[in-house]
C-alpha cells in the first residue's frame, strides 16, 4: 500500500523451474518440486504398497512400470518419493534421487512436434542436467492414473518391488 492508500500491483515472472530429478534404470526423469512431500528410504516406507507418513496415506504408484522400465530393488540408493497435488497422494519408488535442481524456464523444452499421441500427456517437456536428457513428467499423469489404478484394481505394466 502506498502513502495515499492505493495498492500497487506487481507481478513477478518466475524465470526458473524447480525439479526433483530421479532415475529409473538408465532413464532420468524429473518431477516438479511443488508436488514433492518427502523422500524416504525403503526401510522407512516399507517394501511395497501404501505408505503412511505424517498422517497421510500415499498409494503405491508404479511409475517405473508405466515408463517401461524395471527397478533394481537391490540398489542401495533406492528411494520412495512422496508426491501429491493436495488431493491425490502417491508413493513413487525410484532407483535413485539425483537431486533437486533449479533450471531456467528457457532450458525446459517442449516435446518435439513428431510426438503427437498420449505421450504429450505423460511428459510436459525435457531439460538437460549433467550432460543427460531429463524427461519432465506431468504431475497430472503421475497422479492422474492413480485414481484409475486404485479404482479398478488393475495395474498396467506392474513391476514387483517387494
Amino acid at each position: 500500500m502506498s502513502l495515499r492508500g492505493h495498492h500497487k500491483v506487481t507481478t513477478a515472472v518466475v524465470q526458473t523451474a524447480r525439479l526433483l530429478v530421479v532415475r529409473f534404470g538408465k532413464q532420468w526423469s524429473a518431477l516438479p518440486s511443488q508436488g514433492v512431500r518427502g523422500v524416504l528410504t525403503p526401510q522407512e516406507a516399507g517394501r511395497a504398497g501404501r505408505v503412511t507418513f505424517v498422517g497421510v496415506t500415499y498409494e503405491d504408484v508404479d511409475l517405473a512400470g508405466r515408463l517401461g522400465t524395471t527397478l533394481d530393488i537391490s540398489n542401495p540408493d533406492m528411494r520412495v518419493v512422496l508426491y501429491s497435488n493436495g488431493q491425490t497422494h502417491g508413493a513413487v519408488r525410484v532407483e535413485e534421487v539425483i537431486g533437486m535442481i533449479e533450471v531456467e524456464r528457457a532450458e525446459c523444452r517442449p516435446l518435439p512436434s513428431h510426438f503427437q499421441k498420449e505421450e504429450r500427456t505423460w511428459i510436459s517437456g525435457t531439460t538437460g542436467y549433467r550432460d543427460r536428457l531429463v524427461l519432465i513428467l506431468s504431475p497430472e499423469w503421475v497422479l492422474g492414473e492413480l485414481g484409475e489404478v486404485v479404482g479398478s484394481g488393475v495395474r498396467p505394466h506392474a513391476v514387483s518391488v517387494s
